[in-house]
């Protein structure tokens, strides 16, 4: 609707004297200057048009001006509302988000890079503690305040002790705090680099180029910065850095260097460590192999492997070597999975970087969990694997005369192994079955073999390729005076955990360590509470050629010792009769249960000494002598009979009984010397 008037031509207007478009002279005008004259303008007038007023001008005019105005004071007003409202609702939540983390202490948890060790926890938790009670006594000496100002009100203003005097000082203390959340609330709005969890925005000079912590990162983009800056002030120039994201335990950062190479990168990485005050270690890089300025970054905060769950064993005799199986995971997360068929496994880490509780335990547990494989447990000077006596092929073999004797054994069975896998046609390799099953020797202490045992060790290595003989050697370090030779890259798979820089190249190959391949930079546990780096290794061999860092499985003792338990009672696989009889080693033939009496005769023997001795005896008959043997081990000896008792004392050298006198009323019967059996020990 509209409030013009509606326009019409005036009352004494000719119609017919007008042309549309023309301008009309009436003839009010007939003498006019000019009228009649020759032109092109037609008769008509030009009449100057006063418009009338809008009907409701007048009486809407003064109601719409009040409007606006009205409208304005409160559109201002609300605005206004609104703005403050939104300013004390972002500081609000930025309080509440920083003082959460405040009183868990997560700025602590980022400075030291996590909870890693019993020591962080603690000191995590008695900052948590201190940081509750320094809130206590704020909130008390708050509560305080806010008393002695009612009673100021009281006593020196005369006000009413109900009313009004209780209300000022909380409503003070909350007008004080909404002012300074409106403010802080304000602030962090006018600033929106400010990450969420720092109280103030980073003051760091933009145009600056010095380095600073990982942990001050709240975003991507900060992270490329501080990355660019740690390289930048090693000397080292990037065309591009990229975050590619945050993985857990440790960021995953894009690199593309301009005028360095990655070992340039490597050759930095304790300073870099510093610059991102990160812990010693944690840079990692994984070049590209397909152009040479290009590598990713990883930056570790913590340990990638803490969430790995505890492994179960597998249940006796269902496994195949010929099959895949988890032995842990990558720190990318993907699974660890090896086929041991045709794997010659070298283990290399100092003292405490768990050779021998991590890798070969977790080895041993899916080697002793086939059907169609047999270990042996070999160790010079140490206890080896001793957890798993009653389910190797063998007794633990100790010390170094019974290590050579073993070592013979087995480049027999691989020489005879040869000519059995012709005459069963199984092909280029040895196809392992539960009668013919695969033979891995777990080698521990390798370094410590005798000479003549580390020859006949190599040349196992070298021989045992087709015959399905799988050595697993394991030392602190891969030297060839410590080897014996030079055999590092015999073994389709090497594994190193924290080990010394001088045998990166001799295990891995030249230039490996420049490649990111840093088990030299890995720290070994102190102890079962302090483990480090313990169970984390770099590996080279099938499918595993990126320098990542794996973790082991941790299966616990007591967890063996059931599996053992188990798997002995389902009956293992024991060295084949054609192997054997190939080898010359048929004495072995009875499932080791030859190997076994022997062990059990000596054992025997020494009991018997012991016995006699306490018993004060030189000669004894069979028949008190098995008495007193099972009054010393009931489980022992408590069901062996006469017969078996004296055909234990022959294997272990003892021979048969002989005359020895007249005893226990018996004129000169048979029986045994203390002297002779001394002598067999």
């Amino acid at each position: 609707m509209t409030t013009e008037a509606p326009r019409g031509l005036p009352a004494d207007w000719d119609p017919d004297k007008v042309v549309p478009g023309e301008v009309v002279v009436p003839d009010s005008l007939e003498g006019y200057d000019g009228y009649g004259e020759d032109d092109d303008i037609a008769p008509g007038v030009v009449e100057v048009y006063e418009p009338g007023e809008p009907v409701l001008h007048k009486v809407g005019t003064a109601a719409m001006v009040v409007a606006a105005t009205t409208g304005r004071a409160v559109g201002l007003t609300a605005r206004g509302g609104g703005v403050l409202g939104r300013w004390f609702g972002h500081g609000c939540t930025a309080v509440s988000y920083l003082g959460w983390r405040y009183v868990r202490a997560h700025d602590l948890q980022e400075v030291i890079g996590g909870m890693q060790r019993t020591a962080d926890w603690n000191k995590v938790t008695q900052t948590r503690h201190s940081r509750w009670r320094f809130l206590a006594r704020a909130g008390g000496i708050t509560g305080a305040l806010n008393l002695s100002g009612w009673i100021a009100l009281i006593t020196a203003g005369g006000m009413d002790p109900v009313g009004l005097s209780m209300a000022i000082p909380p409503t003070g203390t909350g007008l004080i705090a909404g002012t300074v959340i409106t403010a802080y609330g304000r602030y962090r709005l006018n600033r929106p680099d400010i990450a969420p969890g720092e109280f103030i925005a980073d003051q760091d000079d933009p145009d600056s180029d010095e380095p600073f912590p990982l942990a001050m990162c709240q975003s991507p983009g900060q992270v490329e910065e501080c990355v660019s800056r740690a390289l930048a002030a090693e000397g080292i120039g990037t065309r591009a850095v990229r975050a590619l994201g945050f993985r857990g335990k440790f960021w995953e950062i894009d690199v593309l260097l301009k005028g360095a190479t990655v070992g340039k990168v490597n050759a930095a990485a304790a300073e870099l460590d510093a610059h991102f005050d990160i812990k010693p270690g944690g840079t990692l890089t994984e070049p590209d192999p397909q152009a040479a300025a290009h590598l990713v970054l990883r930056l570790v905060t913590g340990n990638p492997f803490e969430d790995m769950p505890r492994p179960t064993v597998h249940a006796p005799n269902s496994l195949d070597i010929t099959e895949a199986h988890n032995f842990g995971r990558c720190m990318d997360v993907s699974p660890l999975n090896l086929v041991l068929e045709g794997l010659r496994i070298l283990v290399i880490g100092v003292s405490g970087a768990a050779k021998t509780t991590g890798v070969l335990r977790d080895l041993a547990e899916v080697v002793t969990a086939c059907h169609n494989a047999i270990a042996l447990d070999i160790d010079p000077v140490k206890d080896g694997l001793r957890e798993f006596e009653g389910v190797m092929a063998a007794p633990p073999i100790r010390g170094n005369k019974a290590c050579e004797e073993w070592l013979e054994h087995l480049v027999k069975m691989a020489k005879g192994r040869n000519i059995v896998r012709n005459r069963l046609d199984m092909g280029d390799t040895w196809v392992a079955t539960r009668d013919h099953p695969a033979i891995f020797p777990f080698v521990d202490e390798f370094i410590y073999l005798s000479p003549r045992a580390k020859e006949l060790f190599i040349e196992l290595l070298r021989l045992a390729k087709q015959s399905g003989i799988y050595p697993i050697a394991a030392g602190q370090d891969a030297t060839s005076d410590a080897m014996g030779d030079a055999i590092a890259d015999s073994f389709t798979l090497r594994i190193m955990l924290a080990a010394r820089w001088d045998d990166i190249r001799i295990v891995f190959g030249q230039g490996a360590a420049a490649k990111g391949y840093r088990p030299d930079r890995l720290v070994p546990a102190q102890n079962k509470d302090i483990k480090n780096d313990a169970g984390q290794s770099y590996l080279k061999g099938p499918g595993l050629d990126r320098p990542l860092l794996y973790g082991w499985n941790e299966h616990s003792r007591s967890a063996i010792k059931q599996a053992v338990t188990d798997r002995k009672a389902a009956g293992r696989p024991w060295f084949d009769r054609d192997t054997l009889a190939a080898a010359g080693l048929l004495h072995l033939a009875d499932g080791g249960a030859g190997e076994q009496r022997v062990a059990g005769g000596r054992q025997l023997v020494v009991d018997a000494i012991e016995v006699m001795a306490q018993w004060g005896v030189e000669r004894v008959r069979p028949e008190p002598l098995l008495e007193q043997l099972a009054g010393l081990n009931e489980d022992l000896y408590g069901d062996l009979t006469v017969a078996e008792l004296r055909k234990l004392l022959r294997d272990a050298g003892a021979g048969a009984p002989v005359p020895i006198g007249d005893i226990d009323g018996f004129t000169n019967p048979r029986g045994y010397k203390l002297e002779a059996l001394t002598v067999l020990t």
